[in-house]
């Protein structure tokens, strides 16, 4: 079970507030649909899983069902077109060509 810390001073603060700036923000996908920055521990669950559809169940996180009813009767080419760019948003641009990359459903 973890510790609590105090996180308002130390090196720890420190880091989190040079990195404050350039932080990713959240997704937005529609006026309902926000996906949270990925975490550590959701990046630890993806080395877990080969599975396309639970990759992407990590990183929508608590939207997953939202998003998959959002998609579910949408043309296919727009769910791929989602996947890239929510790659490219969290990850970075070019994150689907490295290797091993998520390339999508």
């Amino acid at each position: 079970m973890a510790t609590p810390h105090n996180e308002t001073g130390g090196r720890f603060f420190e880091l989190r507030q040079e990195l404050a700036p350039r932080r990713r923000a959240p997704y937005r996908l529609t006026e309902d649909i926000t996906i949270a920055p990925v975490t550590r521990g959701q990046v630890l669950a993806l080395r877990q899983v080969r599975d396309d559809d639970q990759q992407m169940a990590i990183v929508l996180g608590d939207q997953h069902e939202a998003v998959e009813e959002l998609f579910a009767e949408r043309p296919l080419d727009e769910w791929y077109a989602f996947q890239r760019d929510l790659y490219a948003h969290m990850f970075g641009q070019g994150a689907t060509e490295l290797p091993g990359g998520s390339e999508g459903s």
